[in-house]
């Protein structure tokens, strides 16, 4: 059971990192922190003759993703909605799909999906379309959606002051341990 940990926020160590790394603490977990790449966004070519995609560091990341049983998307709740570097990460699986790569949808079939998100501002409530949007992305591509956890937490380290999110994080550390 490979796991793979793809770190969403700006800023390391950060709330939703925090949750991340109890849920895959004293795992075996490739931890990808997606700001530390270059990272550029899509360039449509469904529409036109195919060009070269960007020289970034796409392909050495989804080749790690793709190597791993198990995803754990980690995003900070930002304006409502997973992080920039995030969606441009998940944007790129457009230039996946249209390469075929690796034949991209059928490993994505075989994997299995959590999603931890973190914010304020009643993030209970409206982070769940943030959790919808993931819903829908695991949907189309085939992949398990096997739990999330929302956070609630601003200041440095105020996650861990959320009860509910770490006994959430227990609760899906058993799942991923057991049905590795």
């Amino acid at each position: 059971m490979g796991i793979v940990v793809l770190y969403g926020s700006s800023r390391r160590h950060g709330n939703s990192d925090k949750l991340a790394d109890l849920l895959v603490e004293g795992l075996d977990a490739d931890r990808i922190y997606l700001s530390d790449y270059n990272l550029q966004p899509i360039t449509d070519y469904r529409h036109t003759e195919p060009r070269a995609y960007p020289n970034d560091d796409y392909h050495e990341l989804i080749d790690r993703v793709l190597e791993q049983d198990t995803i754990v998307f980690a995003t900070p709740i930002y304006w409502y909605g997973i992080s920039g570097v995030m969606k441009t990460f998940i944007d790129r699986w457009s230039q996946s799909l249209r390469e075929d790569r690796d034949h991209f949808l059928s490993k994505m079939s075989a994997k299995k999906a959590y999603v931890i998100a973190v914010g304020d501002d009643e993030p209970h409530l409206k982070g769940l379309p943030l959790i919808q949007q993931f819903q829908y992305i695991f949907d189309f591509t085939h992949t398990q959606f096997d739990g999330y956890i929302i956070g609630d937490g601003n200041k440095p380290d105020s996650i861990l002051e959320d009860t509910a999110a770490l006994s959430r994080v227990e609760e899906l550390r058993k799942r991923i341990t057991h049905n590795g």
